[in-house]
């Protein structure tokens, strides 16, 4: 029997609740609330990065109640961060050194809440290691450039000329792609022409065997690839194609001099959409 059955008790009306009224706990009136599932779906546990570097964690969850979660009911954090942002997918490229287990936390209407975790290690960017002072014709790191302020279309270089097109000396105060690394050049400046970079010196080549070694990232912020050309004088050409959220890393390219010659240092990148090959560090030194 449904409904509500009425018993007098001493002049007092008590109202009993029956099956499946206002009164059941799993009915629509009710008090129960189920707790939403939650799914990280990427990056995988495990995963590692460089400082800087762009990070896409995605999740979804669906409660009993409310169906799909979206939005601020979905929140993200950080053991050493702490809250990194809300919603289904969250982009950041601010994460510390270290390790995080990072978690998204669901939340529904009804205040129940249930987690996923994820854990992501993210790598201090590479630095070109000490080799003997003897052995270096060049080494810039770029840091000092501009009062180590950053600003687009520099062509106050140190140690370089801006010959073709637009450079930008990105870093914290501009342009930031891969923040938490000093400053940095960007080969595709402001301008919608690539730029080339030409060593104001010229370098004597003794005989031997040399190595270019620079510290590259791709643009980070406009797909897919970039492409530059890297020249010593006529003793070395190489052309490389650089994945657009390539990290910081150390590309060292090595040659031969036969004979005693002279050249400079010449970085030409290609196209002109205003975002082009990072570059940290350059160092050329003779290696034997």
């Amino acid at each position: 029997m449904t409904g509500r059955k009425l018993i007098l008790v001493a002049g007092i009306t008590l109202g009993i609740a029956g099956c499946g009224g206002d009164g059941d706990p799993t009915g629509p009136g009710g008090g129960s609330n189920a707790a939403p599932s939650v799914t990280i779906s990427g990056p995988a546990s495990g995963s590692t990065y460089t400082a800087g570097q762009r990070i896409t964690f995605s999740g979804s969850a669906t409660d009993p109640e409310d169906g799909a979660l979206t939005g601020t009911a979905l929140a993200w954090t950080s053991s050493r961060d702490g809250e990194l942002g809300t919603g289904g997918t969250l982009e950041i490229n601010t994460l510390s050194v270290g390790t995080h287990t990072v978690t998204l936390r669901a939340t529904d209407s009804g205040s129940r809440s249930a987690t996923s975790t994820v854990s992501v290690t993210v790598n201090s960017v590479p630095t070109l290691p000490p080799v003997p002072g003897t052995q270096v014709l060049l080494q810039d790191d770029m840091d000092d450039e501009n009062g180590g302020v950053a600003t687009t279309n520099f062509t106050n270089f140190t140690s370089w000329n801006v010959t073709r097109g637009c450079v930008d000396l990105h870093g914290p105060g501009s342009i930031n792609p891969l923040p938490g690394n000093g400053l940095y050049i960007d080969l595709d400046g402001s301008c919608n022409e690539a730029g080339r970079l030409e060593s104001k010196q010229t370098y004597d080549l003794a005989a031997g065997t040399y190595a270019l070694e620079l510290v590259l990232g791709g643009n980070n912020q406009l797909g897919p690839t970039d492409t530059v050309t890297f020249s010593v004088g006529t003793s070395f050409t190489q052309t490389i194609t650089v994945p657009e959220n390539a990290p910081f890393e150390i590309r060292t390219f090595t040659f031969t001099v036969g004979s005693a010659t002279t050249g400079k240092i010449v970085m030409d990148h290609a196209g002109g959409d205003n975002q082009g090959v990072l570059v940290d560090a350059v160092r050329l030194r003779k290696t034997g």
